[in-house]
């Protein structure tokens, strides 16, 4: 683990924000986030709304990049006082009207800048592919329409997908670079510093805006964008895939072997991510990530060793003890816990990189066993054909009564009403509702994704002799999500142990006031930074916005 300014004088106790001086920008921070706060409820928006409230003394501004006006409803959230604005953009809307001919000819060169962007075969990412990006002169317009972006579309079909059909590549082609281009024509937010809570589109438009003003940049990373995307692709049914076979043609049917070849397509899709996250990453001033396992994976995705920092989630431990340790032992010593249905959940978004059709046929399977009180806790709407999909599941099991979709509800009446929390996530960053659990002593169920198994077993040595506070299981594997499920129905003594072993777990190393302080020294460091020099200065639009409550 890398050692940074930030935690150096986080251990020194050195670092206020009154050291920095008072900031000449409308905000302090402009917080960057995709499809999240304040609109859609989360882990992530739980965390931005908790740095929000952790720094009073800061003015925020939010960027949120949405897929499409109206795809979403009204905030989630009731804004701090410290919100200065919510502005917003989206990947897609209305095409624009065509360019003439004069029009066209004035961004023939510019249009090529997006060669370098897309092809990102290269391990390092060129500094200049910043620059041509952050220059303002690029079109979507003449992407849409142009002969320079049509003489570029055949230049990526020869060189990175020949095999792919001409007319599926220039779909994707669009596809692609639309989103990228409303990222970098959007009026800038003026802010001492930008803080992207993700690479990808928002993490895009920090680095632009980052160079074009020189003010720093700060990345947070709570899953490995990049990697994530590219689970997302390996199952999209909107990509076609070749197949190979040895049979050949003609040949009879049941001799012919056939394998799945990854498509171009996606392999198009996937570098550029990647380009996306390297961009964020050579940008940066520094890149916080919440584990060693996610440090690793920046690594090896190209970020710089000396800018990362591991900054773990934290929460806010309730006091007094959890609501089973009032409750008498029995003969044997042993607490005695109510005779009652397990009552079992999983909170958070009802979305495919949760996994929750692994999650309920793992409830199925274990209700064959022990009886359970199955909850979904958390918003839907996110992604309503996959909800549709988790709901006809448990009707076609016949689980109705035991298993029920509960919708978003606070923190403080989640928990009490649980037993068990469980996990069956494609991938997760650092989980805020495994700390939530832990915080109220209750055990956790988790796939061997992101931070999880260092949560749950410990990640030093130290950690570890707290003992296990729940127990891992393989991704995309309901047998072993349920045989954990029946094990801890039939022995609450251990789902007592392991949920003490939580609780000491957030107390020692994942508390929110460490989290504050950690972010607290970053702020300091970097909106007190002079201006860069060459910068190359501010556009003079204004980013359309929400206007927040109180007439900021």
């Amino acid at each position: 683990m890398t050692t940074s300014d930030a935690a150096a004088a986080r251990a020194a106790g050195t670092a206020t924000l009154a050291d920095a001086g008072p900031s000449p920008y409308p905000a302090d921070v402009c917080l960057l986030v995709e499809g999240t706060y304040p609109f859609v409820s989360g882990g992530v928006s739980s965390w931005v709304h908790d740095i929000i409230l952790g720094h009073p003394e800061l003015r925020f501004a939010i960027l949120n990049v949405g897929s499409y006006p109206g795809s979403t409803g009204p905030s989630r959230y009731e804004l701090p006082p410290n919100v200065v604005g919510v502005h917003r953009v989206f990947c897609q809307d209305e095409a624009p009207a065509p360019l003439d001919g004069r029009q066209r000819a004035e961004l023939r060169e510019q249009i090529r800048a997006l060669r370098a962007a897309v092809d990102a075969a290269r391990a390092e990412v060129s500094r200049q592919i910043l620059v041509d990006l952050a220059a303002d002169d690029l079109s979507l317009a003449e992407l849409l329409h142009g002969r320079p972006s049509f003489d570029l579309l055949t230049d990526i079909a020869d060189r990175v997908a020949p095999e792919a059909p001409f007319l599926d590549l220039f779909w994707h082609y669009r596809a692609i670079h639309v989103p990228m281009l409303r990222m970098l024509g959007a009026p800038l937010v003026p802010a001492a510093c930008y803080h992207a809570v993700a690479t990808g589109y928002a993490g895009l438009l920090a680095s632009v805006w980052s160079h074009r003003t020189g003010r720093p940049l700060l990345v947070t990373e709570h899953g490995i964008y990049a990697r994530e995307r590219e689970m997302e692709l390996a199952r999209a049914d909107w990509i076609r895939d070749e197949q190979d076979g040895d049979g050949g043609v003609g040949a009879p049917l049941a001799l012919a072997t056939w394998a799945p070849r990854v498509s171009p397509l996606r392999r198009l899709w996937s570098r550029f991510f990647g380009a996306l996250s390297r961009l964020a990453y050579a940008q940066a001033d520094r890149i916080v990530t919440l584990s060693e396992v996610n440090r690793k994976k920046q690594l090896a995705d190209g970020a710089p060793p000396a800018k990362i920092d591991i900054v773990p989630n934290g929460v806010l431990l309730p006091a007094g003890p959890p609501a089973d340790d009032d409750l008498p032992p029995d003969d044997d010593g042993v607490l005695a816990l109510p005779t009652r249905r397990l009552r079992v959940g999983f909170v958070g978004r009802v979305v495919p990189i949760k996994d929750l059709v692994t999650f309920i046929r793992a409830a199925d399977l274990a209700l064959r066993q022990v009886d359970l009180d199955v909850r979904i806790i958390g918003p839907s709407e996110e992604d309503p054909s996959y909800a549709a999909r988790c709901r006809a599941l448990v009707a076609m099991l016949g689980r109705g009564t035991s298993i029920t979709f509960v919708g978003p509800m606070p923190p403080e009446r989640i928990y009490p009403e649980l037993d068990v929390v469980m996990l069956t996530s494609f991938s997760e960053g650092q989980p805020l509702v495994i700390l939530e659990a832990y915080a109220r002593g209750l055990p956790v169920v988790a796939t061997d994704v992101g931070a999880c198994r260092e949560m749950i077993e410990g990640r030093t040595e130290e950690d570890r002799r707290l003992g296990p506070s729940g127990i891992v299981t393989r991704v995309a594997t309901p047998k072993d999500a349920a045989a954990a499920l029946v094990r801890l129905a039939r022995d609450p003594r251990l789902r007592r142990r392991m949920g003490a072993a939580g609780r000491k777990r957030v107390a020692a190393y994942y508390q929110r006031r460490d989290m504050l302080a950690s972010y607290r020294a970053l702020y300091t460091e970097l909106v007190g930074r002079p201006d860069a020099a060459g910068a190359t200065g501010t556009s003079g639009a204004t980013a359309a916005s929400v206007p927040a409550p109180g007439g900021w």
